[in-house]
């Protein structure tokens, strides 16, 4: 449950200027900070209440929680490729399998839309757990989820759901993302 950073921060701001004419009906989000803060730059201009819900959280990382990423590659560097490059052959004592992200994932996205019908609903959450939904709207099962891209730190999937059917409308989208603000891409140390 780490805080926002300075570049954080200026994400955020763009985020909230990008959005500043856009309707939002309804707003979740994980409910660690950092998703939270992000949600307030939407739910704070038009005086929406926030609906936190653990099930938005990020994958639990075990043994790894509140370690720094540079230590935890030093000391496990098979297990850290796998993480970010085949996460069905990652495990770490007390680690979260991908299909338990993708079931509370999906549960919880069916819930939104199921409370929400016909209505524009902004939810927070976080990489690993949106590849996941990612991977279940593409039709692609859990041990191909490295064929989804990772979402940037405020970067925006847009799902469509009718009827029991979802669909992607946009994916990894952060075009409001420029100068200090830009996007992971441009940094090595997820690749």
């Amino acid at each position: 449950d780490s805080s926002v950073t300075d570049r954080g921060l200026r994400q955020i701001a763009a985020l909230e200027r990008r959005f500043e004419r856009v309707a939002i009906d309804a707003a979740y989000s994980s409910d660690l900070y950092r998703t939270c803060r992000t949600a307030a730059a939407i739910c704070g201009p038009r005086d929406l209440p926030l609906h936190r819900r653990r099930a938005l959280r990020e994958i639990c990382v075990g043994a790894w929680e509140r370690r720094p990423w540079g230590e935890i590659y030093r000391e496990d560097p098979v297990q850290m490729r796998n993480f970010l490059q085949d996460l069905g052959h990652w495990h770490v004592p007390g680690g979260e399998a991908p299909e338990a992200v993708q079931a509370r994932m999906l549960a919880c996205l069916r819930d939104i839309a199921r409370e929400n019908p016909g209505k524009t609903v902004a939810v927070f959450s976080h990489g690993c757990a949106i590849r996941n939904a990612l991977c279940f709207v593409k039709g692609l099962p859990v041990d191909q989820l490295n064929r989804v891209g990772w979402c940037d730190n405020t970067g925006i999937c847009v799902f469509q759901a009718e009827g029991g059917a979802w669909r992607i409308l946009a994916e990894n989208d952060h075009a409001h993302l420029t100068g200090e603000a830009s996007p992971a891409e441009k940094s090595s140390w997820w690749r």
